[in-house]
């Protein structure tokens, strides 16, 4: 699959949850995929909590900055509890929540602080960034149409359902935005 064009000369800045909320995850979406078809040739978008977006030709220095912050961190818990559906730029996501802690809030504010001063970082309105695991999106694949006509009957079958999770994090990505597990990840860090 190629670059969606919704995120066009943007990476992504990702944490990587491991255990119980990855298996959780991944059953989820495998189950949500194969009932709505949104990924047709089987290959699912990897697990993983959006930190940041960053301009893609300020790589090298995106990753000066993250080798600096991360260096005063260890791995990060994570904690999911509950869904929300939304919808970005005509995309439509089902999502699992990631409950925000001490640490998770103080780093992400403090790597998106630093990016954002040297103007690297896409998110404009940070502080209102919710971390999150998307579940269902139509960001890679061909059935747009059809999974927003469904999208509404998702969004009532999770609302109200939690599934309290707990996990460690400690591996953060930079990705380009593809499916395509060859080119995806450009570099990773190991809090």
């Amino acid at each position: 699959m190629t670059n969606n064009s919704t995120f066009e000369n943007q990476y992504f800045v990702v944490l990587k949850p491991e255990g119980e909320v990855l298996e959780l995850s991944k059953l989820l979406q495998k189950k949500l995929s194969e009932q709505f078809d949104l990924y047709p040739e089987g290959i699912y978008p990897e697990i993983h909590i959006t930190l940041d977006r960053i301009k893609e030709n300020r790589l090298d220095e995106a990753v000066e900055i993250i080798d600096n912050v991360i260096l005063k961190y260890t791995k990060i818990d994570i904690k999911v509890k509950d869904f929300d559906c939304y919808s970005f730029q005509e995309n439509n996501f089902l999502v699992l929540n990631v409950e925000e802690n001490k640490k998770l809030v103080e780093f992400s504010n403090e790597l998106h602080s630093r990016l954002a001063e040297k103007n690297i970082s896409t998110i404009e309105n940070y502080e209102e960034w919710k971390f999150h695991i998307s579940l269902a999106s139509t960001v890679f694949t061909e059935t747009k149409k059809d999974f927003k006509d469904e999208f509404t009957n998702i969004c009532f079958r999770f609302d109200g359902i939690e599934t309290p999770r707990e996990c460690k994090a400690g591996v953060l990505e930079i990705w380009r935005p593809t499916l395509d597990e060859d080119i995806k990840c450009i570099k990773q860090f190991q809090l």
